[in-house]
């Protein structure tokens, strides 16, 4: 555990803020939250199969509750800043790994900073400052890229490791699928978390619910009652086989479910314990006990790290030390 408790800053970070102010390049003064929403989505070349009957399945917290002490745990999140310019915009992420210790969670943050521009005279003379053609791209796949290799460094080997989000999603996910044999030599079991989608890849791949719903969340909310699961769905890429996962989803309260992803491999492997693992998560949802927030206590605590620490690095200070945040005559900038 020696690599925990501490906060990383990318090796270029600082050199990056102070090559903007040596380029004039002025930020506004706040930032905005991003989401990453637009990575969802799938290939079109998808094959969908239940592997269970379809029907709820009754999930067991006191269950979850014993094993809870089975499986070491790690969980993962992210908090995104973004501060656009007319020159082109800068993308700050906190990722951040949370490992359960013996009493307490101990935590290692990874702050990254990158400034995008579509403009080949200000990065011309520029070690820092990236040229890119789709911000939005590049921004993507520097975050999955960071992510990645960010979890396989710090996440203990032998360990349950909880990321919030999809694992395959958009046109960058091929970065994440290919970490999962790392994982598995390792012996992480990787658990995706899914919140908040309007996929359909079930509703729309099942004959008798196609048309019938909005969207995967949709059904599951209108049929499972509160602590049952569905049964366990395989989603396989057509085109390329090894972009397949196993996934199922908990209504854990009155409200909308949340969708539990594994890779194929790692659903074959660890078969014998995904039952377990399904009723942890069960258990860790109703101990955080949030409604209006509802996800996994570890994910939760992940989160919060990840926001804090964005405040406690305080960016905005960092750029007013490098003169690239405008003061009320400097209206150079957009967003």
């Amino acid at each position: 555990m020696t690599t925990l408790n501490r906060l990383i800053l990318h090796p270029d970070f600082k050199f990056t803020i102070e090559e903007l102010g040596k380029k004039n390049i002025f930020l506004p003064r706040t930032g905005l939250e991003q989401s990453l929403e637009f990575l969802s989505g799938s290939s079109g070349n998808e094959k969908v199969c239940n592997l269970e009957k379809i029907q709820g399945y009754r999930l067991d917290a006191a269950r979850g509750c014993h094993v809870n002490n089975e499986f070491s745990i790690s969980a993962y999140d992210e908090s995104f800043m973004q501060y656009k310019a007319l020159e082109g915009a800068a993308h700050f992420t906190s990722h951040s790994l949370v490992v359960h210790g013996e009493r307490e969670y101990l935590p290692v943050n990874l702050v990254t900073f990158y400034f995008y521009t579509r403009s080949k005279s200000i990065t011309g003379k520029s070690k820092y400052i990236k040229f890119v053609n789709d911000i939005s791209l590049e921004a993507a796949r520097d975050y999955v890229i960071d992510k990645r290799d960010f979890l396989l460094q710090y996440v203990p080997a032998r360990s349950l490791l909880f990321i919030d989000g999809p694992l395959i999603a958009g046109d960058l996910y091929t970065y994440m699928v290919d970490a999962i044999k790392r994982f598995l030599e390792k012996e992480i079991i990787a658990v995706f978390v899914a919140k908040n989608s309007l996929s359909s890849l079930v509703t729309e791949n099942i004959s008798e619910l196609r048309g019938q719903y909005n969207s995967d969340f949709h059904w599951l909310h209108a049929t499972l009652k509160r602590g049952e699961r569905s049964c366990f769905f395989k989603y396989e890429d057509q085109v390329n086989k090894k972009n397949a996962k196993a996934f199922c989803y908990i209504k854990a309260f009155d409200f909308s479910p949340q969708r539990i992803e594994f890779h194929a491999d790692t659903y074959a492997k660890y078969s014998d314990s995904i039952p377990a693992i399904i009723d942890l998560i069960y258990y860790l949802l109703l101990v955080q006990g949030s409604k209006t927030n509802p996800q996994m206590r570890p994910i939760a605590i992940a989160e919060k790290y990840a926001r804090e620490t964005l405040k406690f690095v305080n960016v905005h200070k960092y750029m007013k030390d490098s003169n690239i945040i405008p003061t009320m005559n400097q209206v150079r900038f957009g967003g």
